[in-house]
């Protein structure tokens, strides 16, 4: 999806903020009037919009467009930070699914390469906390300004999109890279090396993350559920071995996040 913010009209940042959680948070589901932006400084957060879903890392920026339904899909990841700002829309701004014009943005966008989006971002957010509403509304057009001449998808290619795709859609399942790969008609190298540029990381290790999240997510819903049963449920072969990726993850067992989690 696209973004378009008026050029006609001077934008209001609303409200801003730094956050930091200590536990795995769920965005709250919500359907706001003004936008919402969110940069990703530390860890990892899964948030959907309508009916898209995006999985959020270190330097991605994400805009929850006004009027739409967004919504936490999984807990962000233990010591997740954040920065935001709400800001007002304009007569003139457009969510479109197609946009193709030159002062369209992207929803999601991959900011690792760009410090100026992190430091504009970063401004817009101080200079509201500071009370310097004139300031903070002038770093937002700047921050525009960056977005639109940089256009930086996060979603770099269609082949890594669709290995996304196949991922997220079959959580009880571990697919090889050459299972993917002939999924979507390309080599194993290939899809291995568009799907790093795209995401970050490998295959194999965002797989990891995928299920590790959906456990958490178990764990969060589902009170009397067993390690065991979330073991199985997302594909591992055994208890030990999944007992085993989580604490890596997470920094705990799944025993005892559960404990802490039924403890709050």
């Amino acid at each position: 999806m696209k973004n378009i913010f008026s050029p006609k009209h001077i934008h209001t940042v609303t409200d801003a903020n730094i956050n930091f959680y200590t536990v795995p948070f769920v965005h709250p589901k919500r359907k706001m009037q003004e936008h919402d932006f969110i940069y990703l400084l530390h860890g990892e957060w899964s948030l959907g919009q309508n009916e898209q879903i995006y999985e959020l890392k270190e330097d991605s920026l994400l805009i929850l467009f006004a009027g739409n339904t967004h919504y936490g899909v999984t807990p962000c990841r233990p010591e997740t930070k954040t920065m935001y700002f709400h800001v007002s829309c304009e007569e003139g701004d457009l969510f479109e699914k197609n946009g193709s014009s030159l002062s369209c943005i992207d929803t999601h966008i991959n900011a690792a390469n760009n410090k100026n989006i992190k430091k504009l971002f970063a401004d817009v957010v101080n200079a509201k906390l500071s009370g310097e509403q004139r300031k903070a509304n002038l770093c937002f057009e700047l921050l525009l300004c960056e977005l639109t001449s940089r256009k930086m998808s996060f979603k770099e290619n269609e082949v890594a999109q669709r290995i996304q795709k196949t991922v997220l859609s079959y959580p009880e399942r571990f697919f090889s890279n050459n299972e993917l790969a002939h999924m979507v008609n390309v080599s194993v190298k290939t899809a291995e090396t568009k799907f790093k540029m795209a995401f970050g990381k490998t295959i194999h290790q965002y797989i990891l993350d995928f299920k590790i999240r959906e456990a958490m997510s178990y764990f969060d819903r589902f009170e009397d559920i067993s390690v065991k049963e979330v073991a199985y449920n997302l594909g591992f072969c055994d208890e030990y071995h999944f007992s085993k990726q989580f604490a890596k993850h997470v920094g705990m067992s799944p025993s005892k996040y559960k404990k802490l989690k039924n403890h709050l």
